[in-house]
């Protein structure tokens, strides 16, 4: 934050000016009373020196000498109590000035945080209605930099799982990296920091040589425990002379428990809708999410006139091998069977976990050969893996039945049963197939063998 300038209280030279006038006439009123008792002294000496036979006139004289150095002593006390009066009045001006500064630096920094408390609470509406983490946190720090009046600002979030920094906004036109023991100590140990005067620290010399000359750093959502980790932090630097203030620290930390709420809101928004979306176990979509997809996906096909397919698959003889393994380890054969599922379609493509073992793929604008690729190369990968607890590849299989959207399905729903048909089919057929609710008219392409 600029500092503020303070206007003149003490005359039109301001308060130094007038401590000066004042010293200056103080001193000159004492030197003339000093002088005129000097003058009374030396008068009433030499009268007092002279002849007795001087007779009445001389004695006359002599008492006029003894009131003038009376009055001249008078004179003098007088002057130095004026004098102590100056100093005092001097004194409780410095006191006075120091007072009003306080007050306005207090009243300034009142302003700033009323003023972020405005912004931060704008931000929220805003993130309640978007959110838009990112665009939100980009807005913050605009903000934040303006109301500081900082060079640089940085924000950063720390993943605690996978040990990165998966967003970083910075303010300022440069990329800088504070480095890892300021990360360390403000993420781990939740402490804000208050660097001046950069160069003598002799610990920050990539940011002295971008001519950075102070530095003030606040840890992002501290959780409530002193032992909780931050989930990131939030930097300002100045390229100027300016030093920080604990008054600009107060709030830039004021900022940061602030963004750290929305940040923690958004997460567990995000984390409530993924997991409102995602089946608990394999993290593929759930069952709901699967027909809301397909409706829309066929929804949009039907006006473009393009097709969309739909595998259904089935882990064959799944109860036996739980029954085999137990079911810690059928768990884990699921997760295994999400992630060759994943591995094998594309990034448009939407794999479910329909329920138990059974799986489901939404190929859009993927007809029959397409969909049979797919498919075959699925079975031949879940055919070939080496899955924990088997001693060879082949043990566990996958049969798969594949529909397709508009011949043999014109709906959702259909679509969904006209896939589960084809599916039990293959199962009653000797299992680990593909079967279609109406096979393409070329001849399939043989299947990848173990």
């Amino acid at each position: 934050m600029a500092p503020r300038t303070t206007a003149p209280i003490y005359g039109a030279h301001g308060p130094h000016g007038t401590r000066r006038t004042r010293r200056h006439s103080s001193r000159a009123l004492t030197a003339a009373l000093l002088l005129a008792t000097a003058a009374a002294a030396f008068a009433a000496a030499a009268l007092f020196a002279a002849p007795a036979q001087l007779g009445l006139p001389t004695a006359n004289a002599r008492g006029l000498a003894v009131i003038a150095a009376t009055i001249g002593a008078i004179c003098l006390a007088t002057a130095f109590w004026q004098h102590r009066l100056l100093a005092a009045a001097h004194r409780d001006s410095i006191v006075l000035q120091r007072t009003v500064e306080a007050l306005r630096r207090r009243e300034a920094y009142e302003e700033a945080q009323s003023e972020l408390m405005a912004r931060i609470s704008d931000l929220i509406e805003v993130f309640t209605r978007t959110r838009n983490l990112e665009a939100v946190l980009n807005e913050a720090v605009r903000a934040l930099q303006a109301i500081l009046g900082v060079s640089f600002l940085v924000l950063q979030l720390y993943d605690d799982e996978g040990g990165r920094l998966p967003l970083t906004i910075e303010e300022g036109g440069e990329r800088i990296d504070l480095g890892d023991p300021i990360r360390a100590d403000v993420i781990e140990n939740g402490k804000s920091r208050l660097i001046n005067q950069l160069a003598n620290t002799g610990r920050f010399p990539g940011l002295v040589e971008r001519g950075y000359t102070s530095l003030m750093v606040a840890p992002l959502g501290r959780g409530r425990r002193a032992t909780d980790r931050s989930i990131g932090l939030i930097a300002a630097l100045n390229k100027d002379n300016h030093d920080f203030t604990g008054h600009e620290l107060s709030l830039l930390a004021h900022f940061s428990r602030h963004a750290g709420l929305i940040i923690e809101n958004a997460q567990l928004y995000k984390r409530a809708e993924h997991l409102a979306q995602h089946d608990g176990l394999t993290n593929l979509y759930n069952h709901r999410h699967f027909v809301a997809t397909l409706n829309t996906e066929i929804e949009k096909a039907g006006k473009i006139g393009a097709p969309v397919a739909l595998i259904m698959a089935d882990i064959d003889d799944f109860k036996r091998y739980n029954d085999t393994h137990g079911h810690p380890k059928g768990d884990v054969l699921l997760r295994q069977i999400a992630t060759i599922l994943i591995e094998n379609t594309r990034h448009r493509d939407i794999v479910a976990r329909y329920g138990g073992e059974e799986f489901v793929v939404i190929l859009p604008i993927t007809g029959r050969y397409g969909a049979r690729r797919v498919a075959e190369t699925i079975r031949a990968q879940v055919e070939q893996h080496p899955f924990e607890g088997e001693d060879r590849s082949g043990v566990v299989t996958m049969t798969l039945g594949v529909a397709v959207f508009p011949e043999d399905a014109d709906a959702a729903e259909s679509l969904i049963q006209q896939a589960d048909d084809a599916l039990y089919r293959g199962k009653s057929q000797g299992k680990n197939r593909v079967c279609w609710s109406a096979p393409p008219t070329e001849p399939a392409a043989p299947a990848p063998t173990a």
